[in-house]
């Protein structure tokens, strides 16, 4: 199966490529904004369309029930690494990007490859054996109010902690599930939004 997907490319390559992860819906126009403002930042953003084995992110027009489930997690994962591996040989330096499902798909394949970095937005952690497998700093950022993601946290932070991964972990106080999400007024959280924006780059370098 061949993957559909974005790339865009900044005027001046001036940062670490990346490999965009979208969340459960996949490339939606939020998603989309997100890869040109990395792309307006210096950086050359790459994100396959997760949804190609299923009919592509176009599909969820027709169906809005049409998520990442409809594909098993390991697939997902291992089209992860083919991609990153392509990225990696063409590049050299790859960081990851994700959101949502692609934050714990981020965690997933820090567990598997070693980016130059992670920034994962929302994501369940790996499970906690495999933890010591990651070698790449990590930003990871939660909303305050996400019970079904928070919960996994104790023993993700444990882990991390037992491991001594380089990892920075906030949690956003008043933020719901995807308040960077300009895109769902419900949930979105203007300040808290720019400032883990800002942080993001920061920390990429």
């Amino acid at each position: 199966t061949t993957l559909d997907g974005i790339a865009v490319v900044p005027e001046a390559s001036t940062r670490v490529p990346l490999l965009m992860i979208h969340e459960n819906r996949g490339l939606q126009p939020y998603m989309l904004d997100v890869a040109r403002s990395l792309a307006e930042a210096g950086h050359p953003v790459v994100s396959p369309d997760l949804l190609s084995r299923v009919g592509g992110t176009a599909m969820t027009v027709d169906d809005p029930t049409l998520t990442t489930r409809a594909v098993p997690v390991e697939t997902h994962e291992a089209d992860l690494v083919v991609v990153f591996d392509a990225m990696v040989e063409r590049h050299g330096q790859v960081a990851v990007f994700g959101f949502c499902f692609g934050g714990e798909m981020g965690w997933r394949l820090v567990t598997r490859r070693t980016p130059e970095a992670a920034v994962l937005f929302y994501g369940i952690g790996p499970d906690a054996a495999i933890v010591s497998n990651i070698q790449c700093p990590v930003y990871a950022v939660y909303a305050e109010d996400d019970p079904r993601v928070n919960e996994t946290l104790p023993p993700l932070c444990a882990a991390l902690w037992e491991s001594g991964t380089d990892v920075v972990l906030e949690s956003w106080p008043g933020t719901k599930h995807a308040f960077h999400d300009h895109s769902r007024s419900e949930r979105h959280a203007p300040e808290a939004a720019a400032a883990v924006w800002e942080r993001a780059l920061a920390f990429l370098g």
